[in-house]
């Protein structure tokens, strides 16, 4: 039985003794004349030793897994006495290895080590063909955004959904994030606010599934019906900057196993007048840059990191926590690195302990090799530029250098995730201007940082030349666009970061912000992009889901996603995209990452995620078997692009032209794998507008509509497009030879 170390508990377990041993005494003091006073204290002391463990492991022991702690944490807010233990208690100390992602490592890497599977696959495999052809098109779900009747993995495998979603073109399920949130052991915080990243799931705290989502039985039922359906599977290692648990409390505990594993640092005592107050342990707060300017000067945090001159890096920094004793019985306070929340440790990759770098592995092995999930997304910003910055180092925003050490982490996990079969794909917002670099890497694909905040100022302001800018940039520098991941996790935010790679980036932020009525001091906005249509097109939630406005709302967010399915690389498109979600009203009550939490089926259906848990968002298409019910349904027109790219391979495709035009007009050329051409034309004016657009020379065949299937006039060497206000179509030239793949 483990024992719970619970500082509440040991003032009234304090005063029974007080009560308890009296009598104690009484009584040995009895036995005194026919045992001898020696024997008479001996008894003494050890029936006052009984009562004492009793009382302990009756006061403090947990009941096993989270709900130990649930009452752990119920005692602590009940009382308001501080903790008097001389050590941390090393019973919870082990409960909470247990519950660690390092604790857990080992039991996953050894079902390898000594084993073939190792061997199975080579580290250095690049098979970024074979994953577009078999699976080009991702239905992309963050599970804890689903709002329904049952938990998110039940949900997902409930009869008919998988029928729907290959019908659609889709060949492949990325649910991300599914680890275990850590929300729970931050709650007793005092200075935890409320955090996007715990509505979202991406505390991640543990490698084990959040147990919200569903049983193990539950994942491996849903693996399973996918397999039979021909879809792959995918999701996400665990981020670089976890959610504040386990592993955190233990090395701040100086639980000697832990020693490295994130990016912290003890103070020393004599320095503590520098740092803030706390009101307990785990109030972490952030340090101003007076206290970082003395800490500095002292020698205790490093002069300056890359990460902090880079205009690009989630915002972040240092932070300290309250006063904490370890297993050692020191008091000790601890500076750590945070990315986005104080309750987000950044986890410290270069240590010589190699601790971080267990984690991963052990979390490559669970996901790849175990699990056999196809695609692993990998989260390391927090990484990037988490070096010192040398004296007279260059910098700048495309300086390959700011992001040490996370782009070692990332060559080295994508090799990892090679060995087990798998493919990796780069899943963080980075500059446009280091696709190239990140590209150069082990990594099979990276996230699509050129064309989303672009396309979202074009709508918003019918300026289609930061577009433009972008795209020509990505040719000039010999981007590979197959390799892109287009979409990927959106988590209904839209980031304008990307904008700043251009020489008047700043002020295009600022009006992105000021266009979508977000806040002035802020890089981005959280909304779906049917809320970024609507406020395009000056409508509340109430009219942008009447049915007079369902056209122009079909037609604008056709406009946004068609960026994501009309140029080479990989599809995702989310229950949000296509159900057009609207977020939820103002004033309701929840966290940003909230907006667009939505039932997959209609109300009759149930397949959705937990009740009470997301209250479902308007939605200005509808539920997905309503729409797919209706031929003409905005589900349907996706459906028909999926297919036709999915046929036509323009996964594997190869961008070799963009073309400016009139106000608001842009058109990319893309060339298909088995001859000829796909042409995305788009138009973000608010008026009708006519685009020429040249072809090569070996641009033979005829010209269709890929929704409509209606043929389309060529004029010579160019097609001549009339496009309506806000709209995007796609034309296929040629006859390109049909592309089938199916996974090995």
């Amino acid at each position: 039985m483990q024992r719970h170390s619970c500082p509440r508990c040991d003032q009234r377990l304090r005063g029974r003794l007080a009560v308890l041993l009296p009598p104690v005494a009484r009584f040995a003091l009895c036995l005194a004349p026919r045992m001898g006073q020696c024997m008479a204290r001996a008894i003494s002391l050890g029936f006052a030793l009984c009562i004492t463990l009793c009382l302990v492991l009756t006061a403090c022991t947990p009941r096993s897994g989270r709900a130990g702690h649930d009452a752990a944490l119920r005692r602590e807010q009940q009382s308001g006495s501080t903790a008097l233990l001389p050590r941390a208690d090393p019973g919870y100390l082990q409960w909470l290895e247990r519950q660690s992602m390092l604790g857990s490592t080992q039991e996953l890497t050894g079902q390898v080590s000594g084993t073939d599977l190792i061997w199975r696959n080579s580290a250095s495999a690049r098979r970024v063909p074979l994953l577009l052809t078999a699976a080009p098109n991702w239905f992309d779900v963050n599970p804890h955004s689903l709002a329904g009747g049952q938990p998110a993995l039940r949900a997902l495998a409930q009869p008919g959904l998988d029928t729907l979603l290959t019908q659609a073109g889709f060949g492949g399920l990325f649910l991300a994030p599914t680890g275990e949130k850590g929300d729970i052991w931050s709650a007793h915080a005092a200075s935890a606010q409320p955090d996007a990243a715990s509505e979202a799931g991406d505390n991640v705290t543990s490698l084990r599934a959040d147990p919200t989502l569903g049983a193990g039985d539950n994942f491996n039922r849903l693996a399973e019906k996918l397999d039979q359906a021909h879809m792959q599977m995918g999701g996400e290692l665990p981020p670089a900057a976890t959610g504040l648990g386990p592993d955190f409390i233990l090395q701040a505990r100086r639980a000697s196993r832990f020693d490295g594993l994130y990016a912290m640092m003890s103070v020393p005592q004599k320095d503590w007048s520098i740092l803030p107050t706390t009101a307990g342990e785990w109030d972490c707060l952030p340090l101003r840059e007076t206290a970082l300017a003395e800490l500095r000067k002292r020698g205790i945090i490093p002069e300056a990191l890359r990460r902090d001159s880079v205009d690009w890096a989630t915002p972040g920094g240092w932070a300290v926590t309250g006063e904490i004793r370890g297993s050692d019985g020191q008091v000790r306070r601890w500076v750590y690195r945070y990315s986005g929340n104080t309750l987000r440790p950044v986890l410290l990759w270069q240590d010589p302990s190699g601790q971080a770098r267990r984690v991963f592995s052990a979390a490559v092995i669970q996901h790849t090799g175990l699990q056999q999930q196809t695609l692993a997304g990998i989260r390391l910003e927090p990484l990037m530029g988490l070096d010192a910055q040398a004296d007279g180092q260059p910098g700048g925003r495309a300086d390959a250098a700011a992001l040490v050490p996370g782009i070692e982490a990332l060559e080295s996990l994508a090799g990892e995730v090679h060995r087990y079969g798998g493919w990796a794909v780069q899943d963080d917002i980075l500059p446009p201007s280091l696709t190239r670099t990140v590209l150069a890497t082990a990594v099979d694909f990276s996230r699509d940082s050129i064309t989303p905040a672009a396309a979202g100022y074009a709508l918003l302001s019918g300026d289609a030349a930061p577009l433009t800018a972008l795209l020509k940039a990505s040719l000039a520098a010999g981007v590979d666009h197959s390799r892109l991941a287009r979409g990927l996790r959106d988590r209904q935010y839209v980031d304008w970061r990307p904008l700043l790679d251009l020489p008047d980036g700043k002020a295009l932020v600022s009006r992105a912000q000021q266009l979508a009525k977000g806040s002035p001091e802020a890089f981005g906005l959280p909304a779906t992009q049917a809320e970024l249509a609507a406020r395009a097109l000056g409508l509340d939630h109430t009219r942008a889901t009447r049915p007079e406005n369902t056209a122009a709302m079909e037609s604008a967010c056709m406009l946004l996603l068609g960026w994501r399915m009309g140029l080479p690389g990989l599809t995702f498109l989310s229950p949000q995209d296509i159900t057009g979600a609207l977020g939820l009203p103002q004033g309701s009550g929840k966290g940003a990452s909230d907006a667009g939490g939505v039932a997959l089926w209609s109300a009759t259906g149930q397949i959705g995620g937990l009740a009470g848990i997301h209250a479902p968002a308007p939605l200005a298409f509808g539920p997905l078997d309503m729409q797919w019910s209706r031929e003409s349904s905005f589900a349907r027109q996706i459906a028909r692009i999926l297919q036709g790219r999915k046929a036509a391979g323009l996964a594997g495709g190869r961008l070799v032209q963009v073309t400016g035009g009139a106000s608001g007009c842009v058109a990319t050329l893309s060339a298909l794998p088995g001859d000829g051409y796909w042409l995305l034309a788009a138009n973000f004016s608010d008026k009708k507008q006519h685009i020429v657009c040249p072809l090569p020379a070996d641009a033979q065949g005829p010209a269709r509509d890929v929704q409509s299937g209606q043929s389309i006039s060529k004029a010579g060497r160019a097609v001549e497009i009339d496009l309506e206000a806000r709209q995007a179509r796609h034309v296929l030239l040629g006859e390109p030879k049909t592309h089938e793949g199916a996974m090995p």
